[in-house]
């Protein structure tokens, strides 16, 4: 599809280093009239900013296919899916892989390595392993969010707004969680929790995140996927097909 469609490739790769690049000039922009952003300084913030970038980005590259899923049920494609030897929250999720996503994701892992290197922070295995191990749990909450959007557009099929919604609220995660209240921290934690899937792998490789803080990313990945997939089967139990 790439190669059949070089112009309109090129300019969505563009499109999206200029969208990149954007960011960048802003947050550097700011430090030029502070030293500090909620105690963070220019680098920590830039860590942020990459960190949302690879797992925001891992999520479109791989789950692409939920984007067009409201069409496919619509038009009956989900018919032929659900008949054959199949799990078919697999195929939904893994139908389309956007490569152009994926040629973004090295560039930036190389980002967050110099970033690091920059910052100097002292990086221990123990804290490259949490960091990893963090972001594993942040692209176990985004794939949830992804068959929660899917279920809903089964028995909604009106609704295609679910996933912008998550896509909407992921971009708070650009910026350290301690900018905003109390408040908001607790619910783009708890409710909608962006800032485990962001937050918490910045602050473990700058040293920052608390251990019991990664017990309850784990719990609660583990509680979200397990939410998201019985909401799937409920959804999947009241699918008719197409055609009634």
């Amino acid at each position: 599809t790439i190669a059949s469609n070089r112009i309109d490739s090129l300019c969505y790769f563009i499109g999206k280093l200029v969208r990149f690049g954007f960011f960048l000039l802003m947050i550097f922009s700011i430090f030029r009239y502070t030293d500090s952003l909620a105690g963070y300084k220019p680098y920590e913030i830039l860590l942020f900013f990459l960190t949302f970038n690879l797992v925001d980005l891992s999520g479109q590259a791989f789950m692409r296919g939920v984007y067009a899923f409201r069409r496919y049920v619509r038009e009956g494609g989900f018919d032929y899916v659900v008949s054959k030897p199949i799990n078919p929250l697999f195929f939904i999720l893994s139908r389309a892989t956007d490569l152009l996503d994926l040629l973004l994701i090295p560039p930036i892992v190389g980002f967050i390595i110099y970033c690091v290197h920059i910052l100097n922070v002292d990086v221990t295995i123990t804290s490259v392993l949490h960091y990893l191990l963090l972001l594993m749990i942040g692209f176990v909450i985004i794939t949830g969010f992804h068959i929660i959007a899917a279920a809903i557009t089964i028995t909604h099929t009106e609704n295609s707004n679910s996933i912008w919604l998550y896509r909407d609220a992921m971009t708070v995660g650009r910026f350290p969680p301690e900018i905003f209240t109390f408040a908001l921290q607790m619910f783009f934690t708890f409710v909608i929790p962006v800032f485990i899937i962001v937050a918490y792998p910045s602050k473990a490789i700058l040293n920052e995140l608390a251990p019991k803080s990664f017990s309850i990313a784990l719990v609660y990945s583990i509680l979200f996927f397990s939410f998201s997939l019985y909401i799937w089967n409920k959804s999947l139990k009241k699918y008719t097909s197409a055609s009634s």
